[in-house]
């Protein structure tokens, strides 16, 4: 299950992200893992998300265009 911080929400309605892309980015894209915190990336399609995996969930923290101002 997705879910997403107040934060997340505030950018993807500012930047035109629908939760649909947000999604298959995580399921598909390139990701990689920040050094010693559990934030993981993923990148796929001009989409970047920052997210933590969880026990049964994935929290999604940010989300901007890749390549972007975050």
């Amino acid at each position: 299950m997705f879910r997403y911080t107040k934060h997340a929400l505030e950018k993807m309605d500012a930047l035109g992200i629908e939760r649909s892309e947000v999604e298959r980015t995580i399921k598909t894209g390139m990701k990689w893992k920040e050094e010693q915190i559990e934030k993981w990336h993923a990148r796929s399609a001009g989409i970047e998300a920052v997210f933590i995996p969880q026990e049964n969930d994935v929290m999604i923290i940010t989300v901007y265009l890749a390549g972007g101002k975050q």
